[in-house]
């Protein structure tokens, strides 16, 4: 809401006079106009009301009840303030109906990553939404699932150091994430992208052995391959079976125990008939 103060405006007029002295030219004072002022009363984003804390890396919430009748994740809503974010996750029932409650869900932040992470429910099994683009603090959304568990995760602009903060609200059933910049951290390394795979670990740079990989691939893969080069050579070459399902993202992870040494380059996604990169990420890694 807002108050604006009414607007005054004083207007003086000094008027000329005469008397028996001889006539002069007449004498004129030019109205002077007092400045106006507008106050406007301080404006409040929904994602930033209330006491609820921010919170700037690992867990920020554990919420939810034991019983719950959502089963389907039925949309993503993202909404714009002045200063921060706002991102509501919506529920449906078996019957497709609003859930009213969602079960037991984690939420936390890999801030090395720039990434919020959302445990969903156990009986959360299905989705109607695989991701989403927006433009803003809020960058990409993938729905990734790992066998019969879905989750989400919501990858922050590149280079901006995110803040974030979740809650439920109920009847109908609804986890709500609000987002801001976290000023005076250090910019995240961020997530490698492309649009058939994503790798949130290994960062590129140095790495050490053994490492994890850990990503995901696009909807209605069945299989993802692991290549890592050195000297264009490919010293690891790695096929991962996916499961094919198209609701959603699909969750890869494995171990690398060894591999070659120096400036390498670790390539997730798909490859052609002579295992050559053909559509994926590739994340530059420098290994002892």
């Amino acid at each position: 809401m807002r108050w604006w103060s009414p607007l005054v405006v004083v207007l003086l007029v000094a008027a000329g006079c005469t008397n028996d002295q001889p006539e002069q030219a007449p004498s004129t004072t030019t109205p002077t106009v007092a400045t106006s002022t507008t106050t406007t009363a301080p404006i409040t984003d929904a994602c930033l009301s209330g006491d609820l804390a921010f919170g700037e890396e690992g867990l920020l919430a554990a919420i939810g009840d034991t019983e719950s009748d959502a089963t389907t994740l039925s949309q993503i809503r993202w909404e714009q303030g002045t200063s921060c974010e706002r991102l509501i996750i919506d529920f449906a029932t078996d019957s497709g109906a609003p859930a009213t409650t969602l079960g037991l869900t984690g939420v936390s932040i890999i801030a090395f990553a720039g990434v919020i992470r959302v445990d969903l429910p156990e009986e959360v099994t299905s989705t109607a939404v695989a991701d989403s683009v927006t433009d803003g603090l809020v960058h990409r959304t993938y729905v990734v699932r790992d066998g019969t568990d879905l989750g989400i995760d919501i990858h922050g602009a590149p280079d901006t150091a995110i803040a974030a903060r979740a809650f439920l609200t109920s009847s109908p059933a609804s986890l709500i994430i609000d987002v801001v910049q976290a000023d005076g951290l250090p910019d995240p390394v961020g997530a490698s992208i492309s649009e058939t795979a994503v790798v949130i670990t290994p960062p590129p740079g140095p790495t050490l052995y053994p490492f994890a990989v850990e990503g995901y691939a696009r909807p209605g893969s069945v299989s993802v391959h692991l290549l890592i080069s050195n000297n264009s050579v490919d010293v690891v070459n790695l096929a991962i079976a996916l499961d094919g399902a198209t609701d959603a993202w699909q969750a890869v992870s494995t171990r690398i125990d060894d591999g070659p040494a120096g400036q390498s380059v670790l390539f997730m996604g798909q490859v052609d008939a002579n295992d050559a990169p053909l559509l994926g990420v590739e994340v530059p890694l420098d290994l002892p």
